[in-house]
């Protein structure tokens, strides 16, 4: 029985001669984490084992469950695998596997220290690691959407009104537009990047950004600071977070920097806006006022 890792290294060996590279670097990413924490184990893990790791439950909790991107491909392992009869198993631990969805309320935003941990975690990237810092704090402090910041171009923001326009898609025929504010963070956060692209944030080729490509550098990232945060939870969650119980943003202003109806805004800030003990300290601040 081959242990994990090697079998991941012979699955993506096969994969790299009937694939594309970029469909093979998505493939990798989405083992790298099975190949980690199961490396040198063999392939005959045990059903309940399995369960617990996908969905980050009994020794397994402080990883996080496993997203659904991921769980895919590990089925896709197993049933190849399987199939190639290179596993003496009938039927794979992995089997109809899906991640438990928590509700908004269970989601909690980063703390401090986990985001802090995070920015600092890109640092892993090398040279390119100022390009996903700044993507970071960027779209924490403006709620940009991950596909606003993929398109964004240096000329729809103007510095000297504090505003960007953005759009979701480069198709200009179909693309939903809108104008934020950019705050002070995120305007510190991109000085410094370099201005000889059309987008803000580029590719480690010079190209657009895509989903694609850029999860492959945030899968980096959250394995270095060993948190399982997506870059959508924690921008949007930590920088709502930040601005409501820090900055007492009111509900109806972050409701139009992230796009959100004012219902939607007050829903979310009800499941996780006040850290610990913020809402005694309004109380102290309202009858000492």
């Amino acid at each position: 029985m081959p242990s994990c890792d090697q079998y991941v290294d012979a699955y993506l060996a096969e994969y790299a001669l009937r694939n594309r590279s970029n469909s093979l670097r998505t493939e990798t990413d989405r083992l790298r984490r099975f190949r980690e924490d199961f490396k040198g184990r063999s392939l005959d893990i045990s059903r309940a084992e399995f369960k617990q790791w996908v969905y980050g439950e009994g020794p397994w909790s402080r990883r996080g469950p496993l997203p659904k991107w991921e769980v895919t491909g590990i089925i896709t392992l197993y049933n190849y695998a399987i199939d190639q009869s290179d596993l003496p198993l009938r039927r794979s631990p992995a089997r109809n596997l899906r991640p438990r969805q928590k509700r908004w309320a269970d989601q909690a935003p980063p703390t401090r220290q986990e985001f802090e941990a995070l920015v600092d975690a890109c640092s892993t990237l090398g040279d390119y690691g100022k390009i996903v810092r700044a993507a970071l704090l960027f779209a924490t402090y403006t709620l940009l959407r991950p596909n606003e910041l993929y398109v964004l171009n240096w000329t729809d923001i103007d510095f000297t009104q504090m505003r960007i326009r953005t759009r979701d898609t480069l198709d200009s025929a179909r693309t939903r537009t809108r104008v934020v504010a950019l705050t002070p963070r995120a305007d510190n956060a991109i000085r410094r990047l370099p201005r000889d692209s059309k987008q803000v944030f580029i590719s480690t080729t010079g190209m657009p950004l895509t989903g694609q490509s850029f999860r492959r550098h945030w899968l980096r990232v959250r394995e270095a600071a060993r948190l399982n945060f997506s870059f959508h939870h924690v921008t949007k969650h930590y920088g709502v977070h930040y601005m409501w119980t820090e900055l007492e943003v009111s509900p109806r202003a972050i409701a139009a920097q992230a796009g959100w109806t004012l219902q939607t805004a007050n829903r979310i800030l009800a499941a996780y806006g006040y850290g610990e003990g913020d809402g005694l300290e309004e109380i102290d601040r309202a009858f000492h006022s």
